[in-house]
């Protein structure tokens, strides 16, 4: 059996078709999903509007695979309401399953590095505006130079998660800490780290779990 761990998709409007195919397929070559965090934007769109949107076809192969929802700082609780249980069997800000002796703990990871949205009051319209300018940059930077933008933006995020981690949640030997929220995938044996990476720009990182090993796989490709 082969858990899918994904995170940051934000997805959001214009529905992005080739994005969609990207996820169909991986969600179906899997037997179970945990979506860690910032599936949607709620910066971009309204929970709403989102679901009432072509990503919607994404729903039932979700419901199928018994999907785990993580809330994280772009989707959290407050941005969605009931309808959450049309993708998912179970939603909460902390999961934990138990693989071969080990136990893998997931979370979005926003707390290990808070950002300005989390820092600071900012209305929905600022924030609004501020994630587009935010997509657009990335978007493009990613576009000129490829996956050297992808580690100049994000690959150094991690290891502020790591030591916040080892400070703050004093781990157990057996325990295995999985986040998502800093964009840049990675599986560290050495620290009981795992991070899921994103969706994103034309540019996917995930994990994937075998649940009688509790091998934790690192996947990387490009879906334009």
């Amino acid at each position: 059996m082969q858990i899918l761990v994904f995170s940051d998709t934000h997805l959001y409007l214009p529905f992005d078709k080739k994005k969609f195919n990207f996820l169909k397929k991986i969600v179906n070559e899997s037997d179970q999903v945990i979506i860690n965090g910032d599936f949607f934007d709620g910066y971009m769109n309204t929970f709403d509007k989102f679901v009432k949107s072509a990503w919607n076809q994404l729903f039932s192969l979700l419901k199928i695979k018994k999907t785990v929802y993580i809330y994280g700082n772009h989707d959290g609780k407050k941005s969605s309401d009931s309808q959450v249980n049309l993708f998912s069997e179970i939603q909460t800000e902390r999961y934990k399953i138990n693989i071969d002796n080990k136990i893998y703990i997931f979370e979005h990871g926003h707390k290990t590095r808070p950002t300005p949205d989390m820092l600071f009051k900012m209305s929905w319209r600022f924030k609004h505006y501020g994630i587009i300018f935010v997509h657009f940059i990335r978007n493009l930077f990613i576009k000129i130079f490829g996956k050297l933008a992808v580690k100049i933006m994000f690959g150094r995020l991690n290891s502020g998660a790591k030591r916040y981690i080892k400070r703050n949640y004093h781990l157990k030997n057996n325990d295995y800490y999985i986040i998502g929220h800093n964009h840049f995938g990675e599986v560290d044996e050495k620290n009981h780290f795992a991070a899921s990476g994103m969706i994103l720009y034309g540019f996917a990182q995930y994990l994937t779990i075998d649940s009688i090993s509790g091998k934790i796989t690192l996947h990387e490709e490009w879906y334009k």
